[in-house]
């Protein structure tokens, strides 16, 4: 009886030498590796970056100057610009993080917003989610020391190689935007363009201050 009660025994302590050698085993394995995990969590934010880089926005592509007018564009119909849209001009800026920054001009829009000194167009910094939506940009003006958004448009598309991007319209209190626009990169007419709006933008608040006169109760006494 006491050859078996030792046998038992002998099985239970091999047994937890055996759990023992395991827990040693996956310690070591946990310990060799855990500095090559900390490694990849150090990394994760270059990683990311270059990630962002390279799905999520193009740099290159949206760097420069940008125009919906067609003219002398050969190819304006495979570009998607033969459609009938108002005359723009639109600067943008991309940042080191994918974030937008840039200028918007059109007729409509400065004699919507002719009060203000600054109509920007921007986007901020795009992430994981833009894999699976639009991007969103807006349109903000200088309003009481704070820039106050007033549209909101979505990147529906992007073109490399004819170098165009479209947006989506997704609100507007402007009243000055159609429901797509399509820009091209470096048109053309985009100097001629850019000098026309100019002058017009900047003598929108002289008509705006000529509106309220004629619309103000002495005025319509006379």
């Amino acid at each position: 009886m006491r050859q078996t009660k030792m046998s038992t025994g002998s099985k239970e302590k091999m047994k937890a030498l055996d759990w023992m050698k395991y827990f040693a085993a996956f310690c070591v394995g946990f310990i060799t590796n855990f500095s090559g995990v900390l490694e990849n969590i150090t990394k994760l934010p270059a990683n990311y970056h270059d990630f962002k880089k390279t799905y999520l926005y193009d740099k290159e592509l949206l760097n420069g100057s940008w125009s919906t007018n067609a003219e002398y564009v050969l190819n304006s119909k495979e570009a998607g610009l033969d459609k009938e849209q108002p005359t723009m001009v639109l600067t943008l800026e991309v940042d080191h993080d994918g974030g937008v920054e840039g200028e918007i001009m059109s007729q409509k829009i400065c004699d919507a917003l002719p009060i203000t000194w600054i109509i920007s167009f921007e986007s901020e910094s795009p992430n994981l989610k833009n894999i699976f939506m639009d991007r969103a940009f807006f349109i903000k003006q200088l309003h009481n020391g704070d820039m106050e958004k007033v549209a909101e448009l979505k990147l529906v598309n992007q073109n490399k190689k004819h170098r165009t991007i479209t947006f989506k319209t997704i609100s507007d209190t402007t009243n000055s935007l159609p429901e797509f626009l399509t820009f091209g990169k470096g048109l053309p007419s985009y100097k001629e363009d850019f000098k026309k709006l100019s002058d017009y933008c900047a003598g929108s608040p002289m008509r705006f201050r000529e509106a309220l006169k004629k619309n103000s109760p002495d005025a319509q006494k006379h």
